[in-house]
């Protein structure tokens, strides 16, 4: 019988953080709105849906699949964690400093809800190195078992956010929803930059 692990709790936590400040659903209303604008209440219900599915089989995929990518290309951890922190970073500076040209015309279809909504707008790079890096965390079955809770309770909270899109916007206005987005990059900058220290440490031991 497995013993539970006391960290799957604070696993759970960090990871449900990590993976919810990476998809911020909130900043996904504004292109669900323009791609919906024509869809009926229950037709955005369905595409919400299927967007929050497909990016938690996207998420799950690559945290299942994470030791196996590592050892097919003969990427070490520490690399890894660096380089998805490099890459955490610039999410995170492209959040606090949008280019631009960020907002491009991006035309309607019937797979809106898979592309662009769930890749790469809610499971992109960011959240698929996110899911990645947390699963090479995981040492024991309870705590993956945390991991898969915490990608579904995040991909849940997705959908609900973009179920009640046009509530949310007119609640938070532009303004709030701007707001919201430079708060959430600069923490996905912070555990960027958190990712990048924990992989120099592990692959240069002096710099402990």
């Amino acid at each position: 019988m497995l013993q539970l692990d006391p960290r799957m709790f604070e696993f759970a936590l960090t990871s449900f953080i990590a993976i919810m400040i990476i998809i911020n659903p909130l900043s996904t209303i504004g292109l669900f709105l323009y791609l919906t604008k024509n869809d009926k209440e229950a037709g955005r219900g369905k595409i919400a849906f299927m967007c929050s599915l497909a990016s938690f089989i996207v998420l799950v995929f690559f945290a299942l699949t994470g030791f196996l990518i590592f050892q097919l290309y003969s990427i070490t951890l520490e690399a890894f964690r660096i380089a998805g922190g490099v890459v955490l970073l610039l999410i995170g500076l492209r959040m606090l400093f949008p280019p631009a040209s960020e907002h491009k015309e991006v035309h309607a279809g019937s797979s809106i809800w898979l592309v662009p909504l769930a890749i790469p707008m809610t499971s992109g790079p960011g959240a698929i190195t996110t899911a990645v890096v947390l699963s090479t965390q995981v040492n024991n079955p309870w705590m993956e078992i945390s991991l898969w809770a915490a990608i579904f309770v995040a991909c849940a909270i997705n959908f609900v956010v973009l179920r009640n899109a046009g509530w949310v916007d007119r609640r938070i206005g532009t303004t709030g929803a701007e707001a919201l987005i430079k708060i959430m990059g600069l923490l996905v900058c912070a555990v960027g930059v958190q990712f990048m220290i924990t992989g120099l440490k592990a692959a240069f031991p002096l710099l402990a």
